[in-house]
């Protein structure tokens, strides 16, 4: 028979010698960034905020510009802008040259006699022709805006139509208040303001540019039938903004108190005292806005009413004016796009 083998045991032994636990590996540390690296994620921060912030703002001139009304607000505030600039160009361009004449004369008095004079061409200075450019381009891009701003307003009799149609159907019922009556009567004489300004400012537009070539048109007594036009669709503006100053002098002399309600929803802080003090900072808002525009077009409009060598206004006055008077506008609508 073979022979056999007692098994192998597996018997651990009773007091084995136990392994020493072994310690996880430290992580390294992290390297400390080097100031080349943080200005890196500086500057890329900066630049991740102005894209961001670029792209929040082309989408609010977009909102601008797709509609009329918010599209006028910008072009009437960058037009009268361009203005002003041109104003102040101007100005400082007459004095450049003045300084430059001044300086020249001065250096050839002691060398002529008495009765001579001076007659040379000499080249202008690099930066005063540069003045003198940008002077130029400025005020034809105010005329180009300028221009774009009546244009667009040839078909504004659809618009004063439907306003009217809008006020027609709408008629005040019989226990109607003082302040509704008065409302509407100064609407209605709004409308035929804008009527008369409309009208008369399209016919004087397009007989500047040859639309218009009737006898009545052309020649000497064409053209002061033009300005004459211009001169009372002036006025009949005039009569509107005087009409919307008392409008808003109506609304805030009849301007209703606060009721009880309405006082306990505001100070309960909730969700409906938030939105009524909402509503009541946009309506003081809109107040406001179309007080100080008018206010500015009230000069405006007077200075365009007299005739051409009559005027109350410079370049300057007309400039600063029309940017308040759009910039008001302008302001709260792009407050609406965000």
């Amino acid at each position: 028979m073979a022979e056999q083998h007692p098994p192998t045991t597996t018997t651990i032994p009773s007091d084995p010698a136990a392994p020493a636990p072994s310690e996880p590996p430290k992580p390294p540390r992290p390297s400390r960034p080097t100031s080349l690296q943080r200005l890196r994620a500086l500057i890329l921060r900066y630049i991740t905020f102005l894209l961001r912030k670029t792209d929040r703002n082309i989408v609010r001139v977009s909102k601008l510009f797709s509609s009329p009304t918010t599209t006028d607000y910008l072009l009437c505030t960058t037009s009268y802008t361009l203005a002003f600039v041109h104003a102040l160009l101007s100005r400082l361009l007459e004095r450049r040259l003045e300084s430059f004449a001044s300086s020249i004369a001065e250096k050839a008095t002691p060398s002529l006699l008495p009765g001579e004079t001076l007659i040379a061409t000499l080249p202008t200075p690099p930066s005063t022709r540069l003045l003198a450019q940008t002077t130029v381009s400025v005020k034809a891009l105010a005329a180009v805006v300028g221009d774009y701003r009546i244009f667009v307003r040839l078909w504004g009799m659809l618009g004063i139509y439907t306003w009217a149609r809008g006020t027609w159907g709408t008629p005040l019922g019989e226990g109607a208040t003082r302040k509704e009556k008065v409302l509407r009567s100064v609407t209605w004489a709004s409308i035929a303001s804008c009527v008369g300004f409309q009208a008369l400012e399209n016919g004087a537009y397009l007989a500047g540019k040859g639309v218009l070539v009737s006898e009545g048109w052309t020649g000497e007594a064409g053209k002061n039938r033009e300005a004459q036009w211009w001169v009372w669709s002036s006025r009949f503006w005039a009569g509107y903004v005087v009409l919307e100053l008392v409008r808003l002098g109506v609304l805030h002399y009849y301007k209703e108190p606060m009721e009880a309600s309405e006082k306990a929803t505001l100070a309960d802080g909730e969700k409906e005292g938030k939105l009524l003090k909402e509503e009541k900072k946009r309506e003081d808002g809109v107040w406001w806005r179309d007080l100080a525009s008018n206010l500015a077009y009230m000069p405006m409009t007077v200075h365009w009413s007299l005739e051409e060598d009559r005027g109350i206004l410079n370049d300057w006055g007309v400039g600063v004016l029309g940017a308040i008077a759009g910039g008001a506008n302008l302001v709260h609508a792009w407050k609406d796009t965000a």
